[in-house]
């Protein structure tokens, strides 16, 4: 039921004390508007919208910022204001972090850029093969069911439900087993699609080293190249290396943001468990961190 406006007045009095029940109730009514707001006003991304959620629902948590609405704008102006003053200082973060990161110094006391000589990085997770593997599952099945089927849903091109979690997961939906397994190879049919961009962009980055080599080698063997303009054939060529590098180097920030895994939109899983889309992607972020812990306790 929709809250009324002093409804909703009280409700933020009330999480400007701090007050727990009162915030996780702000946060059941409202997670939605906020996951919403970055993609449908500034189109971030999905991946981008899911970051800043966990920024916003970290700074908002202790109930210090609602101390700022008195009732005097409606409290969506002042929910809107406050969430894009945020993501502004989320965006500065992110940039800040950026250029404090891509900048090394070698042996030689030398700065150079990481993208150019380094190999990929892998993300924090790979596909099947860190799936699979034997840590991986075991660090997963310590985690409590409910956070357990997001993430399953999540990654269901590649893991498998159990036979505990298709129970749990018919009631929760209310499906027969028949409408359930539709619903799953419904899901996996679409994520096969995303699949085939996730192969392609992994050859592409493949592909765009292997022109910067040959430019290289151009470049070295000064050989005569045809351009338009008067520019000196080598500055031609290295503004063409340049441009394979930022190429690249973007495609690789998105493997190592998990872009590359073929995952399930949050609004799928959010529609089929009937909870907002906010919580999936908190659900996600703690499942993740406990996994990560729990792997690196076993390589100890």
């Amino acid at each position: 039921m929709k809250l009324s406006q002093e409804e909703i007045f009280a409700l933020v009095q009330s999480c400007a004390t701090g007050n727990t029940e009162s915030l996780k109730k702000f946060f059941e009514e409202f997670s939605e508007d906020i996951y919403n707001f970055p993609i449908r006003v500034f189109h971030l991304e999905e991946d981008d919208a899911s970051e800043f959620f966990i920024y916003a629902y970290e700074r908002l948590k202790s109930g210090k910022r609602f101390q700022t609405f008195v009732g005097k704008s409606g409290f969506k102006t002042w929910l809107y204001t406050v969430l894009r003053n945020m993501l502004i200082d989320w965006k500065r973060n992110k940039r800040e972090l950026k250029i404090v990161s891509s900048v090394k110094v070698n042996a030689d006391g030398v700065e150079y850029y990481s993208i150019e000589n380094e190999p990929d990085l892998k993300s924090d997770l790979q596909k099947e093969a860190h799936f699979a593997s034997s840590q991986f599952q075991s660090a997963l099945s310590e985690i409590k069911i409910e956070n357990r089927i997001i993430f399953k849903l999540a990654y269901i091109y590649y893991l498998n439900l159990n036979t505990e979690e298709i129970d749990y997961l018919l009631a929760k939906t209310g499906f027969s087993k028949d409408e359930l397994q539709k619903q799953i190879i419904s899901i996996r049919d679409s994520l096969s699609e995303k699949e085939i961009q996730v192969l392609e962009s992994e050859d592409k980055i493949a592909s765009i080293y292997m022109n910067i080599l040959e430019l290289k080698r151009q470049q070295e063997k000064e050989k005569p190249l045809v351009f338009d303009d008067n520019l000196p054939n080598y500055d031609k060529v290295q503004i063409s290396i340049d441009k394979k590098y930022e190429q690249r180097r973007k495609l690789i920030e998105k493997k190592n943001k998990g872009n590359f895994i073929t995952r399930t939109p949050y609004r799928v899983i959010a529609q089929l468990l009937r909870i907002p889309e906010g919580g999936v992607s908190i659900s996600l972020q703690r499942v993740l961190e406990k996994i990560q812990k729990k792997i690196a306790k076993y390589e100890i």
